[in-house]
C-alpha cells in the first residue's frame, strides 16, 4: 500500500509524502510505518497502539473508523493520513 503523509506529519517520516509499505490490513500497514519511522509511532499512536482522535486515517478516500483498521489493503492502494489542526 502507499500511506500518504502531510501536514506536521512529515517530519517525523524525513519529509517522505508518499510511503511504500507492506501489510495485508490498514493496521499491518500502520505497523509497518511507524515500525520504520519510530518517532512518528510516539505521535500517531497512543499506548495501547491505537490511532489518537487527532488523526483521521483514509483508505482509498474513504474514512476509516478506529475499529475498521483492520480493513484488507492491496498493494495499490492508498492510505492517507491527515491530521487535525487547531487554533484561532
Amino acid at each position: 500500500m502507499i500511506v500518504k503523509v502531510r501536514g506536521v506529519l512529515l517530519r517525523f517520516t524525513n519529509y517522505e509524502n508518499d510511503i511504500e509499505i507492506g501489510g495485508g490490513t490498514v493496521r499491518e500497514g500502520l505497523a509497518a510505518l511507524t515500525e520504520r519511522y519510530p518517532d512518528l509511532g510516539d505521535v500517531l499512536l497512543d499506548r495501547e497502539g491505537n490511532v489518537r482522535a487527532s488523526h483521521l486515517i483514509a483508505l482509498n478516500g474513504e474514512r476509516l473508523p478506529a475499529g475498521d483498521l483492520d480493513r484488507e489493503a492491496a498493494p495499490d492502494d492508498r492510505v492517507d493520513i491527515v491530521t487535525a489542526v487547531s487554533g484561532g
